[in-house]
């Protein structure tokens, strides 16, 4: 049975629709005691609004939801949907290492109003492909919401044989009985990446998520969205960068990730701990920051004046 009956439920066709332009993956903030910030959420949910982002994901990876309790992550999420009230298209995070608790957490998303999930494949592994399309339907048959699919680093070793063979991805979709509305990608397999794309397109919104680099030569091939850091921090960069794109201003568009996204990448890399460079950065233009919580690391002060230095001299800071 199906959970919920609310009328301003975002169907998974309509949330396949919304996918377009620079997505942003929200950080979670922590007090000095270790709780959730439940205003710095809601601070950095109205500054995305303010600054033009369209879509956001609250509790995925860059929301360190691994290291978050049930309680907390049902607090991230409702708290970004009520903020955004309607002004912001809002997946939710809600992969779990089982099919049952994911399902729990999506019907909590969809519950209090989010317009989307994004679920990784189970990350402490599953019965192969069949495995993996039968935790997809199970989700879809339990809940009304729009899924995106997750490829992240983190699942990588789980689903070799999917980028081997691109259009597994199409049983994939089939799997998802018409719940599934995005596909988001962080393989760094271009081959994979553009393929699907092209197999997707029209069916699967396919969002790009290693920079805008990434997305430079994707979005000729049908890849209607994307996803970076460098949006957590300067999230106009990003509209500026699709807007090239769109215009077929392409010269735009790859002068702001040589001159941008590139080095950009490279020194928060270079720190070892992407996650607490992009909270570092955030602290930096006066956005909310916090301590990270293990087993993420922040930057030390060393790295923190090394990436600052990089953004002062490419024009971010």
């Amino acid at each position: 049975m199906k959970s919920n009956n609310k009328t301003t439920l975002m169907t998974p066709d309509e949330l396949r629709k919304n996918l377009r332009g620079p997505v942003v993956a929200m950080t979670t903030h922590f007090t000095e005691d270790d709780r959730i910030d439940v205003d710095a959420m809601r601070r950095l949910t109205e500054f995305y609004i303010q600054e033009g982002i369209k879509i956001v994901i609250a509790d995925g990876s860059t929301g360190e939801f691994a290291s978050l309790s049930e309680e907390e992550r049902r607090l991230v999420i409702r708290t970004v949907v009520e903020t955004a009230n309607g002004r912001l298209t809002v997946i939710a995070g809600t992969a779990c290492p089982g099919t049952k608790l994911t399902i729990e957490l999506t019907q909590y998303a969809q519950e209090v109003g989010a317009d989307g999930v994004m679920i990784t494949p189970p990350y402490y592994g599953f019965n192969g492909f069949e495995g993996l399309k039968e935790h997809y339907r199970a989700v879809a048959q339990n809940t009304d919401i729009g899924i995106v699919v997750y490829f992240s680093g983190a699942v990588m070793h789980t689903v070799q044989n999917v980028l081997a063979k691109p259009e597994l991805m199409l049983e994939l979709a089939e799997a998802g009985e018409g719940h599934i509305s995005g596909f988001k990608d962080a393989s760094g397999n271009f081959h994979f990446y553009r393929t699907v794309c092209k197999l997707l397109k029209d069916k699967v919104a396919v969002m790009g998520s290693n920079g805008m680099n990434y997305y430079l030569y994707a979005h000729e091939f049908g890849g209607p969205c994307f996803l970076t850091g460098l949006g957590n921090i300067w999230p106009k960069v990003e509209i500026e960068f699709y807007q090239a794109l769109e215009q077929g201003n392409r010269e735009k568009a790859l002068e702001i990730v040589n001159e941008k996204d590139l080095p950009y990448l490279k020194a928060c890399v270079a720190t070892g701990t992407y996650n607490g460079a992009v909270k570092t950065l955030m602290g930096a233009v006066g956005l909310p920051s916090g301590p990270m919580r293990l087993p993420f690391f922040a930057c030390d002060p060393e790295q923190t004046e090394e990436l600052k230095a990089t953004c002062k001299k490419i024009g971010l800071l």
